[in-house]
């Protein structure tokens, strides 16, 4: 399958809910956010998500060749002077159709080459499932740690799943004035 990877803009807002939408309904238990939350929300509501890479707040999207939008992955870089250098990795999500392709791990690999380019940006974060092992897996191989696990840290239809807290350090890249 060919498969492309960009930064994901205004434009791509529809497909991303699709896709947003799909994977929350069908792994409920993989993301924080809810499916009824989330399909009540307008797409306009997410196209504020979509920066440009070089502000270390991005998504990128991956896509077949027609076009359409297979999964994605977000960058949202801390927004407070003292955390600047930290930038969170958020909402992987691959269609169903499309998952064990290695789109999640091109997504990844995408997302740390574009965070490493960021001024400023030492280290990426993110939380996952701890019952996900295939994911963990995923993020271990790219060089992600775990440091912690929040218990219970989401209850879904009276179910309690873990999270475990993972980094990732980047290069050193040039550290940007105030």
């Amino acid at each position: 399958m060919t498969v492309s990877i960009r930064p994901l803009t205004a434009a791509d807002v529809h497909q991303y809910k699709r896709v947003r939408d799909e994977a929350l309904r069908c792994a409920p238990e993989a993301f924080t956010s809810d499916y009824a939350s989330s399909v009540a929300r307008p797409a306009s509501a997410y196209a504020a998500r979509f920066g440009p890479p070089e502000s270390g707040h991005f998504f990128l999207g991956a896509f077949d060749v027609a076009g359409q939008l297979l999964g994605c992955l977000g960058c949202e870089r801390e927004l407070l002077p003292q955390q600047r250098h930290s930038a969170r990795l958020v909402s992987m999500m691959v269609a169903p159709t499309a998952q064990r392709r290695g789109i999640g791990q091109r997504l990844l690999d995408a997302c740390i080459r574009q965070a490493a380019q960021v001024p400023g940006l030492e280290q990426l974060v993110l939380t996952v499932t701890a019952s996900n092992r295939h994911v963990v897996r995923l993020y271990e191989r790219a060089g992600f740690r775990a440091w912690g696990v929040l218990p219970r840290a989401i209850v879904v239809q009276g179910v309690g799943y873990d999270k475990l807290h993972m980094v990732r350090l980047l290069p050193l890249s040039p550290l940007i004035s105030p």
